[in-house]
């Protein structure tokens, strides 16, 4: 009798936990659907606050030291607006601006504070699932979007605890649901680099894994 009763008993855990992961993929997969019209409506919006808040080229005055008589003939002052221009005072100022390149900026930096929500947040998760999806969108900030995914939104990321693991877990469940529809090589590496990362966070916050570097 008594192995009847917890026979029973596991088979009603079963049937719940399977209940409670079929809602979690059925959301999912409505998610997916509207993800394109709520994500493609708010990168449009940005893209326009963007244009608008573009800024103009300033315009810089470069001042040069008046005639003499050893140099009769005096420099005019210059106007700096990006462009080369053969002025010797205006040259000087170009070599003493040379420096290391500037990291371009992000070009949907939304995405990039829209991650740290993704697997706890609809509407970010929506966002961010359009971003990594958008042609338009370089290389490198589609891979970083995905292989960041074991930093961002984890308070902790080289010390995950059991805390952590619900956000994890969730994580690893949407890599495998869009992981087969990767767009290009690049959004596939980094499903697959996001997810072993992930799996080891997993592995971290329940005593084993590999310590992050």
């Amino acid at each position: 009798m008594k192995s009847m009763k917890r026979l029973l008993f596991l088979a009603l855990v079963v049937i719940i936990v399977g209940g409670i992961a079929g809602v979690i993929t059925a959301k999912r997969h409505a998610r997916r659907g509207a993800a394109s019209q709520a994500g493609t409506a708010a990168k449009a919006e940005l893209a326009q606050h963007r244009n608008e808040a573009q800024p103009t080229t300033p315009t810089t005055v470069i001042p040069v030291a008046p005639a003499t008589p050893e140099n009769p003939q005096q420099l005019q002052p210059v106007e700096a607006t990006g462009q080369t221009n053969s002025t010797p005072g205006l040259a000087a100022a170009q070599v003493n601006q040379v420096g290391p390149p500037a990291k371009a900026p992000l070009k949907d930096p939304a995405a990039r504070i829209a991650l740290a929500w993704v697997g706890a947040d609809e509407e970010a998760e929506a966002y961010w699932y359009v971003a990594i999806n958008d042609p338009s969108l370089p290389a490198n900030e589609r891979q970083d979007l995905i292989e960041d995914l074991n930093e961002d939104g984890l308070p902790d990321p080289k010390h995950p605890t059991v805390d952590d693991l619900p956000l994890i877990a969730s994580r690893l469940l949407l890599l495998e649901e869009i992981g087969p529809f990767a767009m290009d090589d690049v959004n596939a590496e980094a499903f697959q680099e996001a997810y072993k990362d992930l799996v080891n966070l997993a592995n971290l916050a329940t005593g084993g894994g590999e310590p992050v570097r």
